[in-house]
């Protein structure tokens, strides 16, 4: 008991000492419009951390890469049906952009197997090879070659 009558008698000693300071007192307030004062809705952070930075063609280390090669085909199937695909490679790293029937499809390049170059969306494959595409959708694999 006599602890907690100690610890109380010292808070009432600190609050007093606070409210006693007389530097505390004679500190004004800032006058309005000063940089100093900010409005109650301001967030706290460096303007910095909203500016998005262009990463475009640059890897992890920050370097610019080179160029991306900008690629485009038309293929055409034995039904008369075309497939225009633009390729954006920047080496291991590349997208196939595909437009099928007015729809515009994204892939993303994987690994080469047997000498083609594979693109896929986990839906559809696009494999390229020596002027020959094929597509595969739901185990269907449609043969296209490149329209010169």
């Amino acid at each position: 008991m006599k602890k907690q009558h100690m610890m109380i008698a010292a808070v009432f000693a600190i609050l007093a000492a606070c409210n006693n300071n007389p530097s505390a007192e004679s500190t004004s307030p800032p006058p309005p419009g000063d940089s100093q004062a900010l409005p109650s809705v301001t967030p706290i952070t460096d303007p910095a951390d909203s500016v998005v930075v262009n990463t475009a063609n640059v890897d992890s280390s920050g370097v610019a890469q080179e160029h991306v090669d900008k690629n485009e085909k038309k293929y055409s199937n034995d039904k008369g049906e075309t497939i225009t695909a633009v390729y954006h490679d920047s080496g291991n790293m590349g997208v196939a952009a595909l437009k099928i029937n007015g729809e515009d499809i994204k892939l993303m390049k994987g690994e080469k197997e047997k000498g083609a170059t594979t693109y896929t969306n986990g839906k559809l494959t696009w494999k390229v090879k020596d002027g020959e595409a094929t597509l595969e959708k739901d185990n269907v694999v449609t043969v296209y070659k490149e329209v010169k």
